[in-house]
């Protein structure tokens, strides 16, 4: 089942990088993410939220992978990163909720804006 994106991005996509003191390893990471790959799983994560309301990182990340079944480089950290991208973006924002993680704490509940 294919899902059409909600939106169209009207702010640029900005390509990954890696801080000046992060290992080569994180420069090589950073150089081969390709910015078709970012904004897919930057509008996955946007439709999640705008068309199944609030959620946590936690929550987003499986929801992710099963909508970008057939691309399996989808990682939570990668799925943290693009929300965070999107945030900076002002498409997505805390809702001031918290719930528990599996391991208890807290989590901010994000939302699309």
């Amino acid at each position: 089942m294919t899902t059409q994106a909600v939106f169209q991005f009207e702010q640029p996509i900005r390509r990954p990088v890696a801080r000046a003191t992060d290992p080569e390893t994180s420069h090589e990471a950073a150089l081969s993410v390709t910015l078709t790959n970012v904004e897919r799983l930057q509008r996955a994560i946007f439709d999640i939220l705008y068309l199944r309301d609030s959620m946590t990182d936690e929550e987003i990340f499986p929801e992710a992978r099963r909508r970008l079944k057939d691309w399996t480089q989808v990682t939570e950290s990668g799925a943290r990163t693009r929300r965070s991208e999107l945030v900076d973006m002002g498409m997505v924002r805390d809702s001031g909720k918290r719930r528990p993680t599996r391991s208890g704490r807290n989590a901010i509940v994000w939302e699309a804006v």
